[in-house]
C-alpha cells in the first residue's frame, strides 16, 4: 500500500471536522466539532451504506446491488452502459450550482455497482478528494465491495482509502476489523485509516467503536482518547444528553471512560447544568467526575451565577469542590475578572489553583491590561506565572 505512506496526518483532523451524522453521517452535514466538531458542513459517510443484516458484502447478491439498494430503498439493479456512465460524468462536470450537482451525484450513487465502480470513479475525479461527494462515493463503494474497494484505494493518488474502509466497516464491521488488524503498525497509523475504521464502526454499532478505541489504547496509540471522543460525539448526536450520560456511565472505568464522560459533560451541561451536576454526583471519584462537575458549574455560572455560587458555598473542601470552583471562576471571569480570581484563589489543590488563577488572570489582562498589571504586582505569583498571563497569544 504505497499510497498510505504519502498521505499526511492532516486528513484526520479535516475528517473530524467534516464528519457528519445528520442522516447518521459521522458529523452532521448541516452543522458543525459546533457544533463542537469545529465546523462541519460536509458529509463523510452516510447511513445509506450501513449494516447488511447477514454481513455478506462479498456475496453475489450484495455485489450486484446498487448503492441505493444497499440503503434499504427499493431499486432495480443498475444496468447503465459505459456510455451512460460517462454521460453522468459529463453531467456532473457541467452541473450549474450545488443543487444540480447533487442531483447528478445522487444518480451516480444510485447506479453504482461493484462491476462499474472503477469506471464510475473516473467520472468523479474532477471533485476535490476532501469534498463530501468524493468521500461519500468511496464510502458507498466500500459498503458494496469491501476489501476490493479499499485495495483499489491503495493504488490511487487520492485520499480515498479511509472513506472506503469506513463504508466497509459500517456494512461488515467484523470483516473490516480483521482487515485493519492485519495491517502493520505504520499502515494503521497512516492515511487516516483508523479514523475511517472508527467512523464506519460508529455507523454500525457504537459499542464496536468503543471496543476499537480501547484496542487502540491497549496497542499504545496515543490518539486513542481522541478516537473515544469522536465516538462519544456521535453518540451525543444520535440521542439526548441524558441518554449519552447513561451510556458513558456504563463504560468500563478508566481513561477511556473519563474521555467519554468529559465530552458528554460538556454537551449535557450546555443543555442542563443542574442535571449534569446530579449525574456527576453518581459517578465514581476520578478525572471523569471532576471534569463533569467542572463543566456543570461553568455553564451554571453563565446561566445563574448566584445559584451556582450559593451551591459552591455549601460544598465542603474536596477535589469535587475544587473542580466546581475552577469551572465557576473561569466562566465568571469573563464578566467580572477580579471576582473570578477571588474564587480561583479559594481552590485547595495548589496545582488546580495555579491553573485557575492563571486562566482567570489571562482573561483579566485581556479585558483590562493596566488593572491586571496592578493586580499582578501584588499577586504573589512567580515571574513565570506572570509572564504566562501577560504573554500575547495568537488568535484561534
Amino acid at each position: 500500500m504505497n499510497k498510505i505512506y504519502l498521505v499526511h496526518l492532516v486528513w484526520a483532523f479535516v475528517a473530524i471536522a467534516a464528519f457528519a451524522i445528520g442522516s447518521k453521517s459521522s458529523d452532521s452535514s448541516s452543522e458543525t466539532a459546533g457544533s463542537d466538531d469545529p465546523a462541519s458542513s460536509t458529509t463523510f459517510s452516510t447511513r445509506s451504506a450501513a449494516n447488511d443484516p447477514d454481513g455478506s458484502s462479498g456475496s453475489s447478491r450484495s455485489r450486484s446491488r446498487t448503492a441505493r439498494d444497499s440503503a434499504g430503498e427499493t431499486a432495480s439493479p443498475a444496468n447503465l452502459s459505459e456510455a451512460g456512465v460517462r454521460q453522468l460524468g459529463l453531467d456532473l462536470k457541467s452541473a450549474k450550482g450545488p443543487l444540480e450537482r447533487r442531483k447528478v451525484f445522487s444518480q451516480i450513487l444510485a447506479n453504482l455497482t461493484v462491476e462499474n465502480a472503477k469506471l464510475m470513479r473516473e467520472q468523479i475525479l474532477s471533485l476535490d478528494d476532501d469534498s463530501s461527494e468524493f468521500r461519500e462515493f468511496h464510502y458507498a463503494w466500500g459498503a458494496l465491495a469491501g476489501e476490493e474497494a479499499v485495495f483499489n484505494g491503495s493504488e490511487t493518488p487520492e485520499r480515498d482509502m479511509a472513506s472506503t474502509l469506513a463504508g466497509w466497516a459500517a456494512k461488515s464491521p467484523e470483516a473490516a476489523l480483521a482487515y485493519f488488524n492485519g495491517l502493520d503498525k505504520d499502515a494503521k497509523n497512516s492515511g487516516g485509516l483508523k479514523w475511517g475504521a472508527i467512523y464506519g464502526l460508529v455507523d454500525a454499532d457504537p459499542n464496536l467503536a468503543v471496543r476499537f478505541a480501547m484496542d487502540q489504547q491497549a496497542a499504545g496509540d496515543r490518539e486513542a482518547t481522541r478516537l473515544m471522543d469522536l465516538v462519544t460525539r456521535q453518540v451525543l448526536k444520535s440521542g439526548d444528553p441524558a441518554d449519552a450520560a447513561s451510556w458513558a456511565s456504563s463504560l468500563p472505568s478508566g481513561e477511556m471512560q473519563d474521555a467519554a464522560i468529559s465530552r458528554v459533560a460538556r454537551e449535557y451541561a450546555d443543555d442542563d447544568p443542574v442535571a449534569t451536576l446530579d449525574w456527576a454526583n453518581t459517578l465514581p471519584e476520578g478525572n471523569g467526575k471532576n471534569r463533569a462537575v467542572r463543566e456543570s458549574f461553568s455553564e451554571w455560572a453563565q446561566n445563574d451565577p448566584q445559584a451556582a455560587a450559593a451551591r459552591l458555598d455549601s460544598m465542603a473542601k474536596s477535589p469535587e469542590r475544587d473542580s466546581a470552583t475552577y469551572g465557576y471562576a473561569t466562566r465568571v471571569a469573563w464578566e467580572d475578572p477580579q471576582t473570578g480570581i477571588e474564587w480561583a484563589n479559594t481552590i485547595t489543590d495548589e496545582g488546580t489553583r495555579n491553573r485557575a488563577v492563571e486562566e482567570t488572570g489571562r482573561v483579566f489582562y485581556r479585558k483590562d491590561p493596566e488593572a491586571a498589571k496592578q493586580w499582578l504586582s501584588n499577586s504573589g505569583l512567580s515571574e513565570k506565572q506572570q509572564a504566562d498571563i501577560t504573554r500575547r497569544r495568537g488568535r484561534g
